[in-house]
C-alpha cells in the first residue's frame, strides 16, 4: 500500500504543512502524543504527506548522514527508514487502508491485534496508520474499538479522515481529533511547488478547487488518457468515460465534474444573463453521468445526450 502515497512529487519536502508537523513533534517530545489520533481533512491535503514526514523525523533519527531534515521539513530520498516504507519492510509502521466498496475485514483487525501484542523487536515505538477510515463499516470499526480500547505501551494510532463518508462516532469518540485545512493561497504555493519542482507540465484548469492530491491524481490522468488544454469539453469527457468503461476509476469521474465545473464557471462569468440556463444545462449533464455510472448505462447514448446539450451553449 505505502508506495502509491510515497511518490517523491509529494512526499519528500512538506509545504504549507509544516506547522502540523511542528505541533506533532511537540507532542511527541513531551510524551503527549495521543494513543489514537485523527487526522480529518479534505482528502489531497496532504494528511498522509503529513504523517510520513512525522514518522521520519522519528525514525532515521539513528541516522547519521541520512536523518530528516527538520529545519528544511525534507526527507532525505537515501534514508534507510523512507526506502522501508517504500518497499513495506519496516517493523516500526503498520499501514492500512479501508477504501469505499472495499471494507476491511474482521480478520484483518484481528491479525492487527495479534501483530500489536507483540513486542517490537528493536523495542521502539509502533505506528498503525489507518488511511480513508471513514470507509469502516460497523463491523469493522466494532473489531476495531476493541483493539484500541486494548491499551499497549509503544503502539500509537494514526487514523485518516478524508471526509469522504462520516466517520463512525464510535471510532471518532476514542480519538483526539485534528483538523487539517488549507486556504486557497496554501493550495496554489503546493501546487506551483509541485509543478516548478518536478517539472509537471499542468494540463488542469482553474487550480484553486482544487487540493493538491487531487491536482496530481487529475493531471496524471489527463497524461494518461491524452487529454489536453485545447480539447473541447465534449473530447474531454468523451476520452474519460471511454477510460473508465475500461478501468472503472472513480477518480475519472471526479476529474469529469471538474471539467463540467470549471467550463461553465467560464460561461456564467462570460454572459451572467445566461446563469439560469446555464446551470440547468449543467446539472442534465451531471445527472446523465450519475445514470451512467449508477446504471451502467450505454456511454455512446450518454455521450450523444451531453453533445446535444452542449450545443446549447
Amino acid at each position: 500500500m505505502p508506495s502509491k502515497y510515497l511518490n517523491p512529487f509529494y512526499s519528500l519536502k512538506i509545504v504549507s504543512l509544516d506547522n502540523h508537523l511542528l505541533e506533532l513533534i511537540d507532542l511527541y517530545k513531551k510524551n503527549k502524543f495521543p494513543k489514537v489520533l485523527l487526522l480529518s481533512g479534505k482528502k489531497g491535503l496532504g494528511k498522509f504527506t503529513l504523517v510520513n514526514h512525522f514518522l521520519n523525523w522519528i525514525f532515521s533519527e539513528e541516522e547519521q548522514k541520512t536523518k530528516y531534515d527538520l529545519s528544511k521539513k525534507q526527507i532525505n530520498k537515501n534514508s534507510k527508514f523512507y526506502n522501508s516504507i517504500l518497499n513495506s519492510t519496516s517493523q516500526e509502521v503498520i499501514f492500512i487502508q479501508a477504501e469505499e466498496a472495499k471494507n476491511i475485514k474482521i480478520e484483518d483487525i484481528r491479525n492487527l491485534k495479534n501483530t500489536i501484542s507483540n513486542t517490537s523487536l528493536v523495542n521502539k515505538p509502533r505506528f498503525i496508520v489507518i488511511d480513508e477510515v471513514e470507509f469502516f463499516n460497523d463491523n469493522s470499526a466494532n473489531a476495531l474499538l476493541k483493539t484500541l480500547e486494548e491499551p499497549t505501551i509503544n503502539n500509537f494510532f494514526i487514523l485518516i479522515n478524508n471526509q469522504q463518508n462520516e466517520v463512525l462516532q464510535t471510532i471518532a469518540s476514542r480519538c483526539l481529533n485534528k483538523n487539517i485545512f488549507l486556504s486557497n493561497t496554501q493550495k496554489k504555493e503546493i501546487i506551483e511547488y509541485l509543478i516548478t519542482n518536478n517539472q509537471i507540465e499542468d494540463v488542469i484548469c482553474n487550480q484553486i478547487f482544487l487540493t493538491p492530491g487531487s491536482f496530481l491524481r487529475f493531471n496524471d490522468l489527463c497524461n494518461k488518457y491524452k487529454i489536453s488544454n485545447d480539447d473541447t469539453l465534449n473530447n474531454k469527457i468523451t476520452l474519460l468515460l471511454n477510460g473508465f468503461r475500461k478501468d472503472k476509476d472513480k477518480t475519472i469521474i471526479q476529474l469529469i465534474y471538474h471539467f463540467i465545473d470549471t467550463y461553465f464557471i467560464n460561461q456564467i462569468n462570460e454572459d451572467v444573463t445566461k446563469s439560469d440556463l446555464l446551470v440547468s444545462i449543467k446539472s442534465n449533464i451531471i445527472n446523465d453521468i450519475n445514470n451512467l455510472t449508477k446504471y451502467n448505462l450505454n456511454i455512446t447514448s450518454v455521450l450523444s445526450s451531453i453533445n446535444s446539450k452542449l450545443l446549447n451553449v
